[in-house]
């Protein structure tokens, strides 16, 4: 420290002490690196709870939508999936008539491929979405909510299923645009192992069931994130901690958000 003598009355004087250049330089230096090290951290955890609210407000609207079709309609498990397997045409009656209704949208565009209600092709990632950028080129029907949540839903009928199951984006057109990463799935289950499900729910039950490394349906990177639903609900409606996501099993090297 540099120190100055100042006069104070009658010739008497006090030493005062001041920061040199080199030590305020350093202190910034220092506050950079940790702006630097905790910054980021502390925008991921926004995004994530934003992102988890956002989730948590959809479904509950969701929920309260498909109540109010069931005092109209009976329970879901009679609700009417065609007879054939025209996935796109079916799924669009099966929205306007049971979905769409009790739902605030602003934007219908049903099975058209009109732009403007959904991605495209290159604004979604090459790997690991091949359902999401089919969904406009095989016509499935798509909206927009009032609080610019984008939904659209996909036909599933075989031999032992029959299911509706509906991709949400919570935050509209914002990236990343990708499954389990603001990208959530819900399903409008009829038929199950060919016996009566009748239920809407998340897309969770092989996660918890089975086993979480499936490739094809788990929440994990290197997946398509579509069972990642589940695993935010059973967190409390919040993005899991690693910590949360191995003890829900999942694998520690591949925790995907």
């Amino acid at each position: 420290m540099n120190r100055f003598n100042l006069c104070v009355g009658g010739g008497a004087s006090r030493s005062l002490k001041a920061f040199t250049l080199a030590e305020v330089l350093i202190t910034l230096a220092i506050i950079g690196v940790v702006a630097a090290l905790t910054i980021p951290s502390v925008v991921t955890n926004y995004k994530n709870q934003e992102t988890a609210t956002r989730l948590k407000k959809t479904f509950a609207t969701l929920a309260n939508t498909t109540n109010l079709a069931i005092k109209d309609h009976g329970p879901i498990v009679g609700w009417d999936l065609g007879d054939t397997n025209q996935s796109g045409e079916q799924a669009a009656e099966f929205a306007d008539k049971y979905v769409v209704p009790y739902l605030r949208v602003i934007k219908h565009c049903g099975i058209s491929t009109e732009e403007g209600c959904w991605y495209s092709d290159d604004s979604l990632p090459r790997t690991l979405n091949n359902t999401l950028g089919l969904i406009v080129a095989n016509k499935h029907p798509r909206y927009i909510l009032s609080d610019g949540t984008l939904v659209a839903m996909f036909l599933v009928k075989n031999a032992t299923s029959k299911r509706i199951d509906i991709y949400v984006d919570v935050n509209g057109f914002k990236k990343p645009n990708i499954l389990g990463k603001d990208i959530f799935t819900f399903r409008y289950s009829l038929i199950t192992n060919n016996q009566p499900s009748g239920k809407f729910t998340m897309i969770c039950k092989k996660v918890f069931e089975e086993n979480i490394t499936n490739e094809a349906n788990g929440c994990q990177l290197g997946s398509d994130g579509a069972y990642c639903t589940c695993f935010v609900q059973k967190a409390g409606w919040k993005i899991p901690s690693r910590k949360e996501y191995v003890d829900m099993g999942g694998n520690p090297a591949k925790y995907p958000w």
